[in-house]
């Protein structure tokens, strides 16, 4: 098995045989904010978390900032209303939205089928909505990425009511998504057509599989960085992590690396040795989300980092890095190329852990503060002074009164018993979330690194 592996690796190489990335060209520049606008799939903070491990590892030194911007059950119109308070007010270099899980009102799908004119009503208003608030995103920010909506599961054969229309009218949503990008001249990414490519194959093999969720609605972690592959694709991410290739001299070897500075190199007695230091990271993937790799090139398009090794004599070698021996290859492999990013021994994958352990913490810091923001955006709007905790106690237990037969209840009884809990923290959760984004910036510095490849006697 590793043997097909590392010769489909060195398949995908031949093909990139005299192609030349001249620069890692960051989508975001150094400096950037970015808000992540949408609903409770964006609230979940998954795919937009893989893309800040994916940036942070790939660019160290740009110093880019994701912002959550998404809250739980939200629709267009719920986001030109929160516009200025919870968007604009970070000021923002860029701004990716994906909005329409909501708006297309899945109740009146399904067996129950509502009239047509109910649920064109439903999308003109989806598209009067998402037209504002793209204009006025393209107005006051300029960088606008728009994401066509993830997919709502109406094909697996599962036990959760089938809403079946529900894609449907996200297709036009994503249709929508579409003539927006034309009009407005934005980026635009695709989730439908990638979900339900797997969807279907792997339903052709297994018909209660989902890339979603029970829900039908929520992707899972899988789904998530499916999602944050597709993004990667579509804004034409760099692949390579670095490009290391030793040749018989140094000044050869310097030359035709890419990414990284080679030192010191040096080959004797059937061993051969060199400093190096990679100005990128591998990006590490979730053990939650490593399903994902079995759909999608990620390693092969986005994350290699690739060490060739030419002018060795045939035979095995072992590959040490900091004295840890990371694998054993042949000279062919080597001469080919192999893609150390795949390797979790490694030094520089062991530090990129760390990366996505920083920005993990991070995800669940926010979290907190997203959860205020939905209380307070969805369930407070009626409260016109809410600085008095007591008083928005109080306001919430009538509000829940009003809740009981919506089938949410225990949902928003915990949201708002943690609203009440977590609010006057809030001032400082927002300084831990400072000093998280910091510490992403820190612990994903590249650091130099010894290689050895020594033949096997």
């Amino acid at each position: 098995m590793k043997f097909k592996l590392i010769l489909a690796f060195a398949l995908f190489i031949q093909t990139l045989d005299g192609f030349t990335q001249n620069v890692n060209k960051p989508l975001f520049p150094s400096g950037s904010k970015v808000c992540f606008v949408g609903n409770s799939i964006t609230n979940n903070g998954e795919y937009y978390n893989d893309l800040w491990m994916y940036y942070a590892t790939r660019f160290p030194n740009a110093q880019i900032r994701f912002y959550n911007c998404g809250i739980s059950g939200d629709v267009a119109g719920g986001i030109l209303k929160r516009m200025d308070r919870d968007i604009l007010s970070h000021q923002p270099t860029h701004v990716v939205m994906m909005i329409g899980m909501n708006d297309v009102k899945r109740d009146l799908y399904g067996k129950n089928q509502a009239s047509n004119t109910l649920k064109e009503k439903a999308l003109a208003e989806y598209n009067d909505n998402t037209d504002a608030a793209v204009g006025i995103l393209k107005k006051r920010v300029g960088n606008v990425i728009l994401l066509q909506p993830s997919i709502y599961d109406q094909t697996a054969v599962i036990e959760t009511e089938n809403l079946y229309g529900v894609n449907d009218a996200l297709q036009r949503c994503a249709r929508q998504m579409r003539v927006l990008s034309e009009k407005y001249h934005t980026g635009l990414v695709d989730f439908q057509t990638i979900l339900l490519r797997i969807n279907k194959e792997e339903q052709l093999k297994d018909p209660a599989f989902t890339i979603i969720g029970k829900d039908r609605v929520h992707p899972l972690s899988a789904g998530h960085f499916v999602m944050a592959y597709q993004f990667l694709k579509d804004t034409k991410a760099p692949q390579y992590v670095s490009k290391l290739v030793i040749e018989n001299s140094l000044a050869a070897s310097q030359k035709n690396s890419f990414n990284a500075e080679i030192k010191k190199q040096s080959s004797k007695n059937n061993r051969l040795t060199f400093e190096c230091i990679e100005k990128s990271l591998p990006c590490p993937v979730k053990e939650s989300a490593k399903k994902a790799l079995s759909w999608i090139p990620f390693n092969e398009e986005f994350n290699t980092e690739l060490l060739q090794v030419k002018h060795l004599t045939p035979g095995s070698y072992n590959l040490f890095i900091d004295d840890a021996l990371i694998a054993t290859f042949s000279a062919e492999a080597l001469s080919t190329g192999i893609n150390l990013a795949v390797y979790q021994n490694t030094p520089q994958y062991q530090q990129a852990m760390k990366v996505m352990d920083a920005c993990l913490k991070y995800r669940d810091t926010e979290a907190v503060i997203r959860n205020l923001r939905f209380v307070e955006f969805m369930q407070l709007s009626g409260l016109k002074d809410q600085s008095d905790l007591h008083v928005v106690e109080q306001y919430l237990v009538k509000r829940l009164e009003t809740l009981k037969d919506s089938g949410h209840y225990e949902y928003y009884q915990k949201q708002f018993k943690n609203y009440i809990l977590k609010k006057g923290a809030e001032a400082e959760t927002l300084k831990k979330l400072l000093l998280l984004a910091a510490t992403i910036y820190q612990v994903n510095q590249p650091k130099p690194h010894l290689f050895k490849i020594e033949k096997q006697s």
